[in-house]
């Protein structure tokens, strides 16, 4: 990535362990926008306009850079890299539906703070591209779309795990599509003998999905919460990797990481619709289903995945020799 000074507010609970680098600083607001005001950068990046939980703390920073920019009398707008996918008015107002008259104005408000304040947006997937350029105003804003792809990996597993072997990484809630899972493997275990199915992540589901995963223990394994190597290592000992997510509300799955990290290793992907990928995904071979599919037509999915699994050398030359968020930054930092 371009060489920068990365400020940020505060760390998530599963940061514990990771190395922080000198060239990051915990800020307050106040401090922030003190040291963008100040800054003689060329570049500002910042969170992508549509976390509207942020958008305030963007709209702050972003003005402190733009004036500024106008008191050295230069113009300074910010740039940003986006990946979400849901439709605008649902991330503004969630699953309530208001009166037109406020969706028009709540969508006019967000499309003219992205034209006013941002010049340059990098779009990671397709899906993202058109939720962002569904707002008034945003053909006002430079873009361009860069998939959001890793490279291969410079050492992938030849021939790690079985053919039949399925992993599921992730956060353990009901929009993850863990549920959904559950419910549908047992189909696939009656379908493919030595069919196994390994579970990394934590969550509200936790314990039931510990549970399910010890009455079979021969072709279910739940690994719980690991640091993210260990998962890495997990997912290359996978022929597929399941990632059955589901919107919930502003929620929608913009990428997925395990969907990367397969991808990375050369594994097939078996996923929804939901993930900004899914158009690239299903052109490439991958299986792609319909948000919230019954058991049946999961399993269906599950069982075509593990029996006929892409060609893991086909897989990794469909990537890029560049992350596509390595690219997306270079692009952003150019003039």
């Amino acid at each position: 990535m371009t060489p920068a000074s990365t400020l940020y507010f505060g760390t998530n609970f599963d940061l514990t362990g990771t190395h922080i680098p000198e060239s990051f600083r915990q800020v307050s607001l106040i401090s922030a926008m003190r040291y963008v005001a100040s800054s003689r950068a060329t570049v500002l990046e910042l969170p992508e306009p549509l976390w509207i939980r942020f958008l305030p703390i963007n709209v702050w920073l972003a003005a402190a850079w733009r004036m500024s920019g106008f008191f050295r009398m230069t113009s300074r707008r910010a740039r940003t890299y986006a990946i979400e996918n849901n439709d605008p008015a649902t991330v503004i107002f969630g699953i309530r539906t208001p009166p037109a008259p406020i969706r028009k104005l709540g969508l006019f408000a967000v499309g003219l703070i992205f034209a006013s304040l941002f010049e340059k947006v990098a779009f990671g997937t397709e899906g993202s591209a058109r939720a962002y350029r569904s707002l008034p105003f945003a053909d006002k804003v430079q873009s361009t779309v860069i998939a959001a792809l890793p490279a291969p990996l410079s050492n992938p597993p030849g021939s790690a795990g079985n053919g039949s072997s399925a992993i599921f990484v992730g956060s353990l809630d009901a929009r993850k599509g863990i549920y959904d899972l559950m419910f549908a493997w047992p189909l696939v275990e009656r379908q493919i003998a030595d069919a196994s199915l390994t579970i990394v992540g934590d969550g509200p589901a936790n314990e039931a999905a510990a549970q399910w995963s010890s009455e079979s223990p021969l072709t279910r394994k739940f690994a719980g919460r690991l640091s993210h190597e260990e998962a890495v290592a997990e997912i290359a000992k996978a022929r597929v990797v399941v990632a059955p997510s589901k919107r919930d509300g502003r929620w929608r799955e913009q990428v997925g990481l395990p969907i990367v990290e397969g991808l990375s290793a050369g594994l097939t992907i078996v996923t929804s619709e939901d993930s900004g990928l899914s158009s690239w995904l299903a052109a490439a071979g991958h299986r792609v289903f319909s948000t919230s599919p019954g058991p049946e037509v999961l399993s269906s999915y599950l069982v075509d995945g593990l029996r006929s699994p892409l060609n893991r050398a086909e897989v990794l030359r469909s990537l890029p020799a560049q992350h596509g968020r390595i690219s997306a930054d270079e692009w952003l930092h150019s003039d």
